[in-house]
């Protein structure tokens, strides 16, 4: 029998930011939010991978082209290495990705076929993942406070955010999509609209794990939305979209930091217009 390392580490100490304390004085009741470090649905490295590189699976995740072929072997459970090959161009590059995915467990190779690991056969997709990267990327990279699937009483759906930050007592929801941009539908729309009004932060983000344009997604919002104020492209690139008074619409074709950070840019810049004007 295979030795399979612990499944998850354990959960290390509450984290002291605030985030309960700052969501109840805004008038917020926070029902939960996922565990930060032992979330069933998020990739985990080996604990004794973790206890020596706790940033290995946070810096390999940001990578386009890691999370493009870890979302098809895990949603497929398996791919060819021509299918692999088709997402990832060059042998070297391709090679260094699967052999460190091997390393840690994440595929397993059977002839030419790599198969998702026994040891994440409980994990289907990377949503959770992307979600958990996410919220990381503002405890590390802001050092604010962020969680993960964050369960809020009075919010359509249920109240489930994927995540919730707060930058200088700033509210920012995220919502996350991960794959085609085709598969998002006007039902997804029309709850993320209602997710950003219930809850209305001074940023809403859809965020497309994309590196393709979002042009009919688009669309498909300003469609649904009555009234003016518009999804407009606020770059060059039309990989960032801004509208409806606190919507931010992107995808991640410059990177999932640099999207945001674009994002936070974008707030601060119409406020400090705003202000200027007054």
């Amino acid at each position: 029998m295979k030795f399979l390392p612990e499944r998850w580490p354990r959960e290390r100490g509450t984290i002291q930011d605030d985030f309960d304390l700052m969501l109840r004085r805004q008038g917020w009741y926070l029902v939960q939010h996922r565990p930060i470090t032992t979330d069933p649905r998020v990739i985990h490295f080996p604990s004794e991978v973790h206890a020596a590189h706790p940033t290995l699976l946070y810096e390999a995740f940001g990578e386009t082209t890691f999370r493009k072929l870890l979302r098809h072997i895990f949603y497929h459970r398996q791919g060819t290495l021509n299918e692999l090959r088709s997402i990832c161009s060059g042998e070297q590059k391709l090679s260094k990705y699967l052999d460190f995915m091997q390393e840690q467990l994440l595929v397993e190779l059977e002839g030419e076929t790599w198969r998702k690991g026994e040891y994440y056969k409980a994990i289907n997709n990377i949503g959770s993942t992307l979600e958990w990267y996410i919220a990381e990327w503002f405890r590390t990279w802001l050092q604010v406070p962020a969680r993960h699937g964050v369960t809020i009483k009075g919010v359509a759906d249920g109240g489930d955010l994927d995540v919730v930050a707060f930058v200088d007592g700033i509210r920012v929801m995220v919502e996350c999509k991960s794959g085609s941009p085709s598969q998002i539908s006007e039902t997804d729309v029309q709850l993320f609209f209602r997710r950003a009004a219930d809850f209305n932060p001074e940023i809403a983000v859809l965020l497309i794990d994309t590196e393709s344009r979002i042009d009919q997604q688009i669309d498909i919002f300003n469609r649904l939305r009555s009234g003016g104020d518009p999804l407009k492209p606020q770059d060059a690139g039309k990989n960032l979209y801004w509208g409806a008074r606190h919507i931010y619409v992107t995808n991640t074709k410059p990177g999932i930091g640099e999207s945001l950070s674009a994002i936070l840019r974008l707030y601060y810049s119409k406020i400090r217009h705003i202000s200027f004007w007054r």
